[in-house]
């Protein structure tokens, strides 16, 4: 009777093992796939703290615009620095205690030296910028000109891409010494680092080759008129008529390609 009992007990005992061990997993399992409100909170303490140790002369808190959720005990925070507006990137924390910097770019750098070390986010905020002034200008002084929003401009009607070449595209590490963090726009900037303008215009009529050059003539007159040198432009006249046939429509759209400033009389 004993070791019936006994082996009563330890099938009990086992019984109760398994299903803590397939609840356990069962929570882990959804864990990782959803994860849960304490993991973020000590991902966004530790991602906070990591960007401390980064910056210590500044503060920094969530970036709550971004999300900060986690899967596969994988959690990404975006941090903000309180003194500074251009010092911000992504902490990764994974399994609760290994805590480092995304690596973006085909350099592989750690977030905070590619964004904030290397100027990617200064020269983002400063082509903003500098399209807003551009754009002001050319409403008011080439009205001829319809233009469309430009895709990633933020609005803008026009995108100028700071520290552009036609060889390498976007260098702001090249440029470092132009770009401080979190200084304004200054149209002097553009004698120093070289820069890309990208717009859409819309065209009554099938555009052509006698309109594209008259168009980058407008530009660059505009602007160059108003200190803003801009090294190469990349425009497309964009017809408005009424198309059937979409690939008709695209046959009519002109492009200029990347075009240097010297090039254009």
């Amino acid at each position: 009777m004993k070791t019936k009992a006994k082996r009563t007990t330890t099938m009990r005992r086992f019984a109760l093992t398994a299903a803590l061990l397939l609840i356990l997993a069962l929570l882990l399992a959804f864990d990782a796939i959803n994860g849960d409100p304490l993991s973020q909170q000590w991902a966004i303490y530790r991602a906070i703290r990591y960007a401390e140790k980064l910056y210590p002369e500044e503060t920094f808190h969530w970036d709550q615009r971004t999300a900060a959720d986690g899967q596969f005990f994988h959690y990404v925070v975006y941090v903000q620095s309180d003194q500074s507006r251009d010092t911000n990137f992504a902490v990764q924390t994974r399994f609760w205690l290994l805590t480092d910097d995304e690596i973006r770019g085909k350099e592989l750098e750690p977030d905070h030296v590619f964004y904030v070390d290397h100027r990617w986010t200064t020269a983002y905020r400063l082509g903003d910028e500098a399209a807003q002034q551009a754009a002001a200008y050319l409403t008011v002084q080439a009205p001829e000109l319809n233009f469309a929003s430009v895709y990633g401009a933020k609005g803008n009607t026009v995108e100028i891409d700071l520290c552009y070449t036609e060889q390498d595209g976007m260098t702001p590490a090249n440029y470092v010494d132009d770009l401080p963090l979190d200084a304004a726009f200054d149209k002097a900037l553009l004698q120093k680092v070289p820069s890309r303008l990208c717009t859409q215009i819309l065209w009554d009529a099938k555009p052509t080759d006698a309109d594209m050059q008259q168009v980058l003539h407008t530009l660059k007159q505009v602007l160059e008129n108003n200190d803003m040198p801009i090294t190469y432009y990349d425009i497309t006249l964009v017809p408005t008529g009424d198309y059937a046939d979409h690939n008709a429509y695209m046959a009519d759209v002109l492009e200029s390609g990347l075009t240097p400033a010297d090039k254009i009389a």
